[in-house]
């Protein structure tokens, strides 16, 4: 029990320094804080927009709150850090909120500050926003204007991840209005949100297509066409059949002494065929 005490007690410190924090520096832009222990003393980093208004003159304001925050609350060596919100106060929902009550007070039209700060919110890249003005608007009665833009998610443990919640107050003279900002965070990863790997494809080596050549069927002519050469016979066929060859183009494909090898034909006929034997083809096709 005594742990669950000091978780107890140090939430509850935690919560009142924030809502301290909230008053002192009213008008600064207070975006939010965090609390560290170190081995030094206790680390208090606090966000604003304006760290000039926290610093002070001389660094009095400051000085002043570490004190406040020592004797008040019984931190331990209290060391304030002011971290800048720079160019991403517009995606601080507390900021926002403050900076919308500060139009309002300013006699800025609700409506006006409401698209105005939610057109501002988008443009610094939030996923989606809703903002919330309730009380006395435009007359007696309270009544509730809400502005939305983008995705925003209202309940469960979704929504206490992705989205960042902000709260003030505007003191008018018809009474006091709340202002509530909720922005879901540009990084903001849903569970419904999924991405595919897709393999990249190895780049195939386009092969060079190989042009098909047409084997032209050779025109084969008959043997016995040779007769016509003169002093070639029936006798001279009947040995070439006899070596099987079969047309004139296998006879050319041979050279003279291919011809001589064919039994019964002399040195003086393989020179005739030869001679001949070109003009013979030629005529036959």
């Amino acid at each position: 029990m005594a742990s669950e005490r000091k978780f107890i007690r140090e939430n509850t410190k935690r919560s009142l320094i924030k809502k301290f924090l909230l008053k002192e520096i009213e008008g600064a832009g207070f975006g939010g804080m965090s609390i560290q222990r170190t081995p030094i003393g206790t680390r208090v980093n606090i966000l604003v927009e304006r760290p000039g208004m926290v610093i002070g003159k001389g660094g009095s304001k400051i000085k002043e709150l570490t004190e406040t925050i020592h004797t008040k609350f019984d931190v331990e060596n209290p060391q304030i850090e002011i971290q800048e919100a720079g160019a991403q106060a517009a995606l601080n929902a507390q900021i926002m909120a403050e900076k919308l009550a500060e139009a309002l007070q300013r006699g800025w039209h609700f409506r006006r500050a409401g698209h105005s700060t939610v057109r501002r919110i988008m443009n610094a890249g939030a996923k989606g926003c809703q903002i919330v003005i309730a009380g006395k608007l435009t007359g007696a009665r309270h009544r509730t204007e809400k502005f939305t833009e983008g995705h925003v998610k209202y309940c469960g443990e979704v929504a206490k991840e992705v989205m960042d919640n902000g709260y003030a107050t505007a003191k008018l003279k018809a009474g006091v209005l709340g202002v509530k900002v909720r922005i879901m965070k540009p990084d903001a990863k849903l569970p419904d949100e999924v991405k595919l790997k897709i393999p990249e494809k190895k780049e195939e080596k386009t092969e060079e297509k190989k042009v098909e050549e047409k084997t032209v069927e050779k025109k084969k002519t008959d043997i016995k066409k040779i007769t016509e050469i003169p002093g070639m016979g029936a006798s001279i066929v009947k040995k070439l059949e006899k070596a099987k060859i079969g047309s004139l183009e296998e006879l050319y494909e041979m050279d003279i002494d291919d011809i001589l090898s064919i039994e019964g034909i002399g040195k003086k006929t393989a020179e005739t065929i030869i001679k001949n034997l070109k003009k013979l083809i030629e005529e036959g096709t």
